[in-house]
């Protein structure tokens, strides 16, 4: 009889209790065979910071009506990847750029680099993920009637990371940047 089939015959609620907290300390630890249960993605319960977020503004001042790009760095740290902002799996966490509704600024577009589609044992098909550092581009409009030298920008960056075995449970990273004004 298998570790597992003796859990199952356990008979009182306490050692349940026990037993499961246990198994999903295994799972989320690795400390189980990767085939103990099923191939399926396993939620970690920590979420170290994987991937940094650097906001680069325009290299110019941006003059109020115009259009300009931000330019989003993300770096994924080695061993990892995120999710793409279509990950074609219905469970996993898109990556996405939001930003704090303001009346002087609106966002125009967001453009993701291409992914890479990569096959990991935690799903039967390929996914569509990023890995080491990516560059996502939000092209903005200021106001017309924008008066300042410059806009502060506040939003956040949300990801799922994953490794080859199993995914962590989703980040959010705040940032902030500042735009220079041409006058």
């Amino acid at each position: 009889m298998a570790n597992t089939d003796i859990i199952i015959l356990m008979s009182t609620k306490r050692q349940k209790q026990v037993i499961l907290i246990f198994l999903f300390f295994s799972l989320a630890t690795g400390l189980l065979p990767k085939n103990s249960f099923s191939e399926a993605p396993q939620l970690q319960t920590s979420s170290p910071l994987l991937v940094s977020v650097k906001p680069v503004p325009p290299d110019k001042p941006v003059r109020p009506g115009e259009s300009f790009t931000l330019t989003m760095e993300l770096t994924v740290s080695p061993g990892y990847h995120i999710n793409s902002q279509k990950p074609e799996d219905e469970l996993l966490i898109p990556t996405s750029v939001e930003f704090r509704e303001l009346p002087v600024v609106e966002v125009k577009e967001v453009s993701f680099p291409p992914a890479l589609k990569k096959k990991f044992k935690f799903s039967e098909k390929m996914l569509s993920v990023y890995e080491g550092q990516i560059k996502i581009k939000v092209r903005l409009k200021m106001a017309d009637d924008f008066c300042g030298s410059s806009l502060e920008l506040e939003g956040k960056v949300r990801y799922q990371a994953c490794n080859d075995a199993a995914c962590l449970r989703p980040m959010t990273v705040p940032f902030k940047v500042n735009i220079a004004v041409a006058s």
